[in-house]
């Protein structure tokens, strides 16, 4: 009898376990990004976007569904009402993706610095100090 009540109970936990993620995945953000743009060593061209989020992971998808990128990312800060953007890092002539801010969810994603980003950093030192530039990008 024990069994059978112990083994309801962990059934209902998976399963809400299981469906709390899957509703929380039906948030998504659409923006257009009108330049190329790495995310981690993954480089994605200019277009039209969707960020969603799946659980507590990030997909980053082109709308087409051609191209990909998934992720975990940590905690940025709290999103101000109406913030709802991309933040990228401008280095040279190449973009990385740094921030992911939603106020559906009141808070602000940040993606790790690259190795492929500091690569580029390193070969585009200036001697007057100049660093990357921040870009950003609107999402609705």
């Amino acid at each position: 009898m024990k069994r059978n009540i112990f083994g309801a109970l962990m059934t209902l936990i998976v399963a809400s376990t299981i469906a709390i993620p899957a509703a929380h995945a039906q948030t998504s953000m659409n923006a257009t990004v009108p330049f190329a743009f790495a995310v981690g060593q993954t480089q994605l061209s200019a277009g039209a976007y969707q960020v969603r989020d799946v659980g507590r992971a990030t997909l980053i998808v082109t709308r087409d569904g051609e191209n990909k990128v998934l992720g975990i990312y940590q905690f940025a800060g709290p999103a101000k009402v109406g913030e709802t953007k991309l933040v990228f890092d401008k280095v040279g002539d190449r973009y990385f993706l740094r921030q992911i801010w939603t106020s559906a969810h009141g808070q602000g994603l940040q993606l790790p610095e690259s190795k492929l980003e500091k690569e580029v950093q390193a070969s585009n030192r200036e001697p007057n100090g100049g660093g990357a530039e921040t870009v950003i990008v609107a999402m609705r």
